[in-house]
């Protein structure tokens, strides 16, 4: 698991997102359901990542009532990208004060479905390190949700590993070890995991390819660190 926890046979994920949405004050203006999505899609990698299906969904809303619908509507728009029903969703809206500027959170439950492994893999950097206004204007150089979730149902891929603002090069590390590298941007930050990390057993890889739409780079083997 990357970032994930389990709680009594649970898997519990989080993501959130601050200065995004459409208040004057947002470092970066865009609707709130497109924050909400990205929010979204972050926390259900991570689930994948340890090889879980959420079941429950729960809001920390800083923006206001007036947002929860945007918000929900963004999670929604990520399941249906998955052809799977939104589980239940529930949570607290911060209606006392006026926030200057956006902020939510989602908390993620799941439960383990998928046998996730690393061994007689090779593994790939699915899409680009994007963050802010980048993430909307190359929505090509983005990993899709849907291609990564039908790719660990029909196990055409093995294990999935998101990326986040610490750089793909931190999360290779995390993943399969040091010494090794891929021909993409390994050091800036990849937003709302922009680029996934992904593992496939070797007779998979040809079906892989032709499934994945994004940007697809091969993660090789640094020659000073296996000689």
């Amino acid at each position: 698991m990357r970032n994930a926890i389990e709680v009594n046979e649970f898997i519990v994920t989080i993501d959130n997102s601050g200065c995004i949405g459409s208040k004057d004050l947002d470092a970066v203006h865009v609707p709130d359901e497109i924050t909400a999505y990205f929010t979204a899609r972050t926390a259900i990698l991570e689930q994948l990542c340890a090889g879980a299906q959420p079941i429950q969904l729960l809001m920390a809303n800083f923006s206001g009532d007036a947002v929860w619908a945007s918000y929900e509507q963004g999670f929604q728009r990520a399941f249906d990208e998955m052809k799977l029903a939104m589980p239940p969703l529930t949570g607290s809206s911060e209606s006392n004060f006026q926030a200057l500027q956006s902020a939510v959170s989602l908390t993620i439950i799941g439960q383990k479905k998928f046998q996730r492994t690393v061994q007689d893999c090779v593994f790939f950097v699915v899409g680009e390190p994007l963050v802010g206004n980048d993430v909307l204007a190359n929505p090509n150089k983005v990993a899709k949700l849907h291609e990564l979730y039908e790719g660990l149902v029909d196990e055409t891929i093995a294990a999935i590993w998101p990326t986040g603002s610490k750089g793909i090069a931190t999360e290779i590390e995390r993943f399969i070890g040091k010494g090794y590298t891929s021909d993409v941007e390994l050091h800036t930050s990849a937003g709302p995991s922009c680029a996934v990390l992904v593992a496939v057993q070797h007779q998979n890889i040809q079906s892989f390819k032709e499934k994945i739409s994004a940007p697809i780079y091969e993660i090789t083997a640094l020659k000073k660190y296996f000689k």
